[in-house]
């Protein structure tokens, strides 16, 4: 078979660290329809409306606030952590691939300002703080595998209990 023949319509979203964007880098073999248009649709955590764009082929599309409707032109907000389903579609449209993508820049960012507040002290207290934001970093790594393997609501489970351990930790008095 020839290249031209293959078509294997692919691509990864990368995780960047920045609530601001999301980034679909194109790893596809386009094949006979590299010249055809393709398609890119977008559906944010909490809404069933996507956001259709042309695809651009062989690189990375960039994604925020203003460009998936979330904010006004211009205007650059974090998005929200939470799943987003992504679908890449090829002309004829039976070329199609789907992912679901658990966006959780905004809650690792809390963990990590709770890690770097603790500082670099050794003590026992310091030590079982460490193991508490361990064991909500591996609830978050657990969220985003499932979510990768198509086990969204076990991904979800995970996931709103970490928030939920990360907004906790950031209420509780004696954790500071």
């Amino acid at each position: 078979m020839a290249i031209l023949d293959h078509i294997k319509l692919d691509f990864q979203i990368l995780n960047t660290g920045d609530p601001k964007l999301l980034i679909v880098m194109d790893t596809s073999v386009w094949g006979f329809i590299e010249d055809k248009p393709s398609i890119i649709e977008i559906t944010p955590p909490g809404t069933t409306k996507s956001v259709v764009y042309n695809f651009i082929k062989g690189k990375n599309n960039v994604f925020n606030s203003s460009n998936l409707l979330i904010s006004p032109v211009g205007t650059y907000n974090d998005l929200v952590d939470g799943i987003y389903r992504v679908s890449l579609k090829g002309s004829p449209d039976s070329f199609c691939v789907h992912r679901d993508f658990l966006k959780t820049d905004k809650v690792r960012s809390e963990l990590a300002n709770i890690y770097i507040s603790l500082g670099t002290n050794d003590d026992e207290e310091t030590k079982e703080k460490r193991r508490v934001i361990q064991s909500m970093d591996l609830l978050i790594r657990a969220a985003e595998y499932s979510v990768r393997n198509g086990k969204l609501r076990k991904g979800m489970g995970y996931f709103k209990k970490a928030v939920q351990y990360v907004k906790e930790y950031n209420e509780c008095e004696n954790c500071k």
